[in-house]
């Protein structure tokens, strides 16, 4: 059997795994579990594979022992992160809670315990398949692939704000590998011939490493994808957009874990709902966020409507959030960092050169001044006349089914205030059932299907419905997001879940300003006219799906990491228009697909150097002959240059033959003769032996030589 010629390899293989994880760390928000973990695994595998390999033990015995001693030390650290019990069923537990939190999360992940298992499984599979291509198959150029994995997979989530620099420590393990490789399928003993392969490898090593890390620089550089500044350090008053918060509702509805997002002290001692923003567009395809013109000054003068004033202390938990929970209408606040606020929506936003973090463990103040309307006062307002339309449009494509059910709901009533009392009325009966069994969306085609047909969803369907039927009849209406108040706690603070996350929608009137409603059916108050400011959920809450007729769940929707992906300013739009960004891309992509070609030619170039040392020369050259047949897909015989010559001549065409035979000659007399050989011919027959191959070729074959030279891929034979 063959044996591990470099031991240390394998505790380079386990430190390049580990440089390849580190992009893990813009997925999860606290990475330490993980590498605490994930070290047993390889260093486990790095001692097992330098121990073995000083003893000179069979490199298959070594992978089998690699492989035993990486699942035992797998095992043991999951069932350290898994609830006690029956170690089958705590580990497929465990495995579904992983699968869950990646599934429902918004990156940075917390690193639940089942976060952790998928992450050291990751670090199982990657130091097993590496090894496996390095001192198994003896192809270490291949490494690149499951090496560049965690680049890869953050790199697609987090595409607007990854950091180029992280793919550096990826291309560092990569190119150790490559260095520390033996070339052991190679005839031992020819020092000028290990010389040119150590040199060779050195030279596709540096080569893949400095292409990986252009790419990574142009793409980070050339690509628009999300301007990561908007604002400046100091916050600046001007029109900027975000992204709609409810395109994660279906992910957070179903969180495996209930988390702290924030408690809270009113100075009336009673709870409020905390809100983060409103979304004053609704279109087919659901409810959106419209280009905001934040400010810094004015706050108070922004909603001048009677209300209850109420003061609110708030501590928030370690939950990244861009938007300042606060109740509506927020009219001061005092936060550390810089902030900023819409007038219109009088949603707070981080401004700050660190937004996404601002408010992690933050403590700040709100004064607010609550919507406290009677329901009389509901019943008779008219409705209020704004600026811009945007509130008042009704969704394109709506069904006309919902525009006569409007009219049958609202039927008798003779003001606005009456006809929203009907429809929140409505809404809230035994007709409609609360489930997350439901479409993530509210779009035009679910809200028919949700009105007209389902008669099933949640809070964010409830909402969306309300305002569109409260539009149909001509009044403003908003979908509100944020918190319902939370459940009181023994020294009268109230706590905050992230299965408390809720929306709802606000409804606007002459004299009264924007008036929350509650239509969503799980919460107790009177079906005349809810208040949501005070209202409780009915039952405790729960993010599960229920079948029940009358709804229990607590309604979510806005997750405890709310992370609206902010996208360039709309007065001023810098950014290169699609068609220059399309033609980027296009770059990039030929650019991609050009890489084996280009490296291929860099090392054609390196071997047929006529400088230096004859011998090194002649060697160089014959490498080069060797992985042209490989390119072809031709066979390589074993054996001296001039009998493996002769064999390999069999293939060719008697130009080709002729031109291996000269080549076959000047290498086998500047190993063995004397006085050594003439090279400077050599370029050239090597060129002709190119020539006769290619041209012996399919067209097929031509294209796979050149595009993906399969030598590329066999630099450990």
């Amino acid at each position: 059997m063959r044996f591990t010629h470099h031991p240390f390899s394998h505790v380079i293989v386990a430190a390049a795994v580990w440089l390849s994880m580190l992009p893990l760390s813009t997925l999860v928000s606290d990475t330490q579990q993980v590498w605490a973990h994930a070290w047993f695994i390889l260093g486990a595998a790095g001692t097992v594979g330098l121990v073995m390999g000083l003893l000179r033990a069979p490199r298959a015995l070594v992978l089998f022992v690699q492989l035993l001693v990486i699942l035992g030390v797998l095992a043991w650290r999951g069932l350290a992160l898994a609830p006690r019990g029956d170690p089958l069923v705590s580990l497929r537990a465990l495995t579904a809670d992983g699968v869950e939190v990646i599934r429902t999360g918004v990156p940075p992940l917390q690193p639940e315990p089942g976060l952790v298992w998928l992450c050291l499984i990751l670090a199982a599979l990657l130091v097993i398949i590496v090894e496996l291509l390095v001192n198994g198959l003896e192809q270490p150029a291949w490494t690149i692939a499951p090496l560049a994995l965690t680049y890869g997979v953050a790199a697609l989530v987090r595409i607007d704000d990854l950091d180029w620099l992280l793919l550096v420590p990826v291309v560092v393990g990569f190119i150790a590998i490559l260095l520390s490789s033996t070339g052991a399928g190679e005839a031992a003993g020819k020092a000028s011939r290990a010389s040119s392969h150590h040199l060779s490898r050195v030279s596709v090593g540096l080569a893949f490493g400095a292409a990986a890390l252009v790419v990574a620089i142009l793409v980070s550089a050339m690509v628009p994808l999300g301007d990561k500044r908007p604002w400046t350090e100091g916050g600046q008053d001007g029109p900027i957009q975000l992204s709609d918060p409810t395109v994660r509702l279906d992910q957070d509805l179903r969180r495996p874990t209930d988390s702290p997002v924030l408690t809270y002290r009113t100075s009336t001692g009673g709870p409020v709902y905390m809100r983060t923003v409103a979304l004053p567009n609704l279109s087919s395809s659901g409810a959106g966020l419209v280009p905001m013109s934040l400010s810094r000054s004015g706050l108070d003068a922004d909603h001048d409507f009677p209300g209850e004033q109420v003061t609110v202390d708030v501590q928030m938990d370690a939950v990244p959030s861009e938007y300042l929970p606060a109740p509506f209408a927020a009219a001061s606040y005092e936060a550390e960092g810089a902030w900023s606020h819409d007038p219109d929506t009088l949603a707070i936003v981080a401004s700050g050169p660190n937004r996404t973090q601002q408010t992690v463990n933050l403590g700040y103040r709100v004064e607010s001044t609550l919507p406290s309307p009677t329901r009389e006062e509901v019943s008779q307002a008219s409705p209020g006349s704004l600026p811009s339309a945007v509130t008042r449009e009704v969704p394109a494509g709506l069904s006309p089914a919902v525009t006569a059910l409007t009219s049958d709901v609202v039927a008798g009533a003779t003001t606005a205030g009456e006809k929203a009392l009907a429809i929140q009325r409505f809404l809230r009966s035994d007709a409609f059932r609360y489930t997350l069994e439901a479409p993530n969306t509210a779009g035009t085609d679910t809200i028919s299907s949700f009105l007209l047909e389902a008669r099933s969803g949640y809070c964010i369907h409830f909402a969306a419905a309300m305002i569109t039927m409260a539009r149909i009849e001509g009044i403003d209406a908003r979908m509100a997001v944020g918190f319902v108040p939370g459940e009181q706690q023994a020294d009268g603070s109230y706590l905050v879940t992230s299965h408390d996350a809720h929306s709802w929608p606000e409804l606007y009137f002459e004299g009264l300003g924007w008036v929350p409603f509650e239509p969503t059916p799980a919460y107790q108050g009177d079906p005349e006219y809810v208040d949501p400011s005070a209202m409780q959920p009915a039952t405790s809450p729960s993010p599960s799906p229920t079948p029940s007729a009358v709804p229990t769940p607590q309604p979510t929707t806005v997750p405890p990491t709310m992370q609206p992906v902010p996208t360039a300013p709309t007065a001023v739009d810098e950014s290169p228009g699609p068609v220059v960004r399309g033609l980027l891309i296009a770059l990039l992509v030929l650019l991609a697909l050009a890489l084996p070609a280009l490296v291929r030619l860099g090392l054609r170039a390196s071997r047929l150097r006529s400088d230096g040392d004859p011998g090194q020369a002649t060697d160089r050259a014959w490498r080069e002959v060797q992985a042209m047949f490989a390119d072809y897909g031709l066979r390589w015989p074993e054996g001296s240059p001039g009998p493996a010559g002769r064999e390999a001549a069999e293939q060719l065409s008697p130009r080709g033959a002729e031109s291996l035979a000269a080549i076959a000659a000047t290498v086998e007399r500047s190993r063995y003769s004397r006085d050594g050989a003439p090279v400077t011919e050599l370029p050239a027959e090597v060129g002709t032996l190119r020539k006769a191959l290619a041209g012996q070729a399919t067209r097929g074959a031509r294209l796979r030589a050149v595009l993906l030279p399969a030598s590329l891929w066999r630099l450990g034979r």
